[in-house]
């Protein structure tokens, strides 16, 4: 079945962008979402099936395509779907650990890589 919904998937996002009026927008979508990926396995909360999630996530690049990286950036930072790829959804800093546990610990800086 999972195989059946991400080629579903892929067969809406190919016809919106092969269709579409705004084919510019769509290309520089399409270019966005290559530089700021999110892998369907890494996210937990959809199992790899629910298009919506991901739709969701390529419609914010749509949204953006002539705009500010910076707004970009902004909404991908809030996204769900980066916060479980990239694991610092439950990351804490390590002030906070050290304050808790009384260990020093390095905060997660996987996103901070992956930006950069």
């Amino acid at each position: 079945p999972t195989r059946k919904i991400v080629a579903n998937r892929e067969s809406v996002w190919a016809i919106v962008a092969l269709e579409a009026k705004d084919q510019l927008r769509q290309r520089i979508a399409w270019a966005l979402a290559q530089l700021l990926v999110v892998v369907p396995d890494q996210v937990n909360s959809s199992g790899g099936t629910h298009s919506e999630v991901f739709l969701h996530y390529y419609d914010t690049f749509v949204h953006h395509a002539f705009g500010n990286y910076g707004d970009i950036l902004r909404e991908v930072t809030f996204s769900p779907q980066m916060g479980e790829n990239l694991s610092y959804l439950y990351s804490k800093s390590g002030a906070y650990n050290f304050e808790n546990t009384g260990k020093f610990t390095f905060a997660d800086e996987n996103y901070a890589r992956e930006i950069m």
